[in-house]
């Protein structure tokens, strides 16, 4: 092998290092992220909600419900309108039910339900939101 080939290999193989590991970095890094954990310090009684700026809480007959207010569509923060007990966004005006389900306008899929702790022996939940969703 001459130095010239040499040379031309370790180029290519650096170059090629290069640009895989700020890709890989990138991946691992979104993949990899624990979610974000928001404490809710009071017991909420039936039919009761609580709004908080990244989600929306519901204390159903079922269980608690916690559903993301950014909106599937471009992003923007969704309002609910408690006398039609629904989610507007208003950007574009899509439509959701108090549970999250698309209902009409152009974001086209559901809000992202967030998975919820009941703390026992305590008042309160925790709400989990995954880090991608923020």
């Amino acid at each position: 092998m001459t130095r010239r080939d040499f040379l031309k290999k370790a180029g290519i193989w650096a170059c090629g290092l290069g640009l895989i590991y700020p890709v890989y970095a990138f991946v691992a890094k979104k993949r990899f992220r624990p979610p974000i954990e928001v404490r809710l310090r009071r017991k909420l009684k039936q039919g009761e909600f609580l709004l908080e700026p990244q989600f929306a809480f519901f204390e159903t007959d079922q269980r608690p419900l916690a559903v993301s207010r950014t909106c599937t569509h471009l992003g923007c923060i969704v309002n609910y309108q408690e006398t039609d007990k629904e989610f507007l966004c208003p950007c574009h005006q899509s439509r959701f039910t108090w549970d999250g389900k698309y209902l009409s306008g152009p974001a086209e899929r559901d809000l992202p339900r967030l998975h919820v702790k009941v703390l026992e022996g305590e008042e309160g939940y925790i709400v989990q939101i995954p880090r991608g969703i923020l």
